[in-house]
This record gives C-alpha cells, sequence and structure tokens, in this order.
C-alpha cells in the first residue's frame, strides 16, 4: 500500500534568519518536514525578493499560467519561458539549511540578516531593509481589504 502523499505546507509567519557565508539561510522550523527537502528559486518579477516553493507548487503556478485564457497565447509562452528560464532548483538538508545561489544573492541585495514571509504554498527571502519599506508601504492596502472583508 502506498503510502499517503504529505500535504502542501502553509507557510504563515514572517522570520528573520541571517545569510551565513556559504549563502545558507536556515529555514524555520515550523517550515520545515525534518527530511531533506527540494525546493524551486524564482527571483520575483522586478528582482524585490526570491520566491521559494516546492516543485508541486511551481508546477501549479506554471499550469495556471498556461491554461489562463486572459493572456494571449503568445504572452502566454514568453511568461513560460521566462518562468522556467529564471527558476533554479534547490535543496535544503536535514537541518534546514536552504543554499542560495550566489548570483541571486548579489542580484536581491539577500546577506546578513533577511526577512522570511510566509505566503500560503511559498515564502519569500527579503533584503531586510527592502522588506521594511515595502511592509511599511502595504500597510495600508492591508488594512483597507481587511476592513472591506470583515477581519
Amino acid at each position: 500500500m502506498d503510502a499517503d502523499p504529505q500535504p502542501e505546507r502553509l507557510y504563515a509567519g514572517e522570520f528573520r534568519h541571517s545569510v551565513d557565508e556559504k549563502n545558507r539561510i536556515t529555514i524555520p522550523s515550523r517550515w520545515r518536514r525534518g527530511h531533506a527537502e527540494e525546493f524551486i528559486l524564482l527571483p520575483e518579477a522586478t528582482h524585490q525578493f526570491l520566491i521559494v516553493m516546492s516543485p508541486t507548487e511551481f508546477a501549479k503556478t506554471s499550469s495556471a499560467a498556461e491554461t489562463n485564457q486572459t493572456v494571449s497565447a503568445r504572452d502566454r509562452r514568453v511568461f513560460l519561458r521566462h518562468l522556467h528560464s529564471r527558476a533554479q532548483h534547490a535543496g535544503a538538508d536535514r537541518q534546514g539549511r536552504l543554499v542560495l545561489p550566489e548570483d541571486l544573492c548579489r542580484k536581491l541585495g539577500l546577506k546578513g540578516e533577511v526577512a522570511l514571509v510566509g505566503g500560503q504554498g511559498r515564502f519569500e527571502v527579503w533584503n531586510l531593509q527592502r522588506w521594511k519599506r515595502a511592509h511599511e508601504e502595504e500597510t495600508p492596502t492591508y488594512q483597507h481589504v481587511a476592513s472591506a472583508i470583515g477581519l
């Protein structure tokens, strides 16, 4: 009998961790499965932060783009080409350490203390100063939507 597949993770919360000299970050213990894991790393479209997701979540994103009829077939092809060419495989070891590629660290300013921000089936790794600015700028939008939905 096959074991049930593990459900997708729900990444919630905000954590501060340091990128070490080998470009490793430690994934928060609440977000780990307790064994080595594979992830897909993808710089956000405007290079503000790094998106970290499981291969399953990445496949869902790719599929959503492939089937989105509100975007032209040409634009879907271009998007998918860029999506897949920008994505990189990475693995986290049993201790939850994830090695970030040097080029992404440089491009996104990921060094020293960074913010790990939950985002449902994925999480984001932000340069801490950029995260503080984005959080401050986005708070009014959050408050507006929270009020609109009765939260």
